[in-house]
């Protein structure tokens, strides 16, 4: 079983995708007395370098992608204060190019992302899913990349539950 690397530019881009909502949070909720809710879509340009080492028969090879990404946020201060984040992220138009071979790719992905803090800053329940699909020409050249974590703080601050998880793999080649 093949694993896919990221490049440095590609993780910092994930980190980055990864604590943009905490830079919204930032400022903390404001005191609410009646529920308020916006709502915001935002596009932004792709440009992601993955290490698919399934690629070119199995040498792997560096396949540069670029395209647009589609964020919908939507975000709500309840009426006691509590502060609610979902995040949907799309891809459209994202392809790519093997930069040994030539080779062209397609990805998609999907990220959901929910954030919910309590009036008074706790309790939090944060958990975010990603699947990130590759597909190239060919047998062998296909590949899935899949991201999970949460984490929960109670009301006095005590982590309760967190994990990460994190799997990467070549597409089996077809007989």
């Amino acid at each position: 079983m093949h694993k896919i690397r990221l490049t440095r530019r590609a993780r910092t881009a994930s980190a980055v995708a990864l604590l943009a909502p905490s830079l919204v949070l930032v400022a903390g909720p404001a005191p609410a007395y009646a529920a308020e809710t916006t709502t915001r879509i935002l596009q932004a340009p792709m440009d992601l370098s993955v290490v698919l080492p399934c690629a070119n028969g199995g040498l792997g090879e560096v396949v540069n992608f670029d395209g647009t990404i589609s964020e919908v946020y939507h975000v709500t201060v309840d009426e006691t204060g509590g502060f609610h984040v979902h995040i949907v992220e799309t891809q459209s138009s994202v392809h790519g190019v093997g930069a040994t071979t030539g080779d062209r790719y397609v990805s998609t992905r999907v990220n959901l992302f929910v954030y919910n803090q309590g009036s008074g800053g706790l309790p939090i329940t944060s958990t975010q899913q990603l699947v990130f699909g590759i597909v190239g020409p060919g047998p062998g050249n296909d590949a899935t990349l899949r991201i999970t974590n949460h984490t929960t703080l109670n009301a006095d601050g005590t982590v309760t539950v967190a994990f990460d998880t994190f799997a990467a793999d070549c597409e089996p080649t077809a007989p």
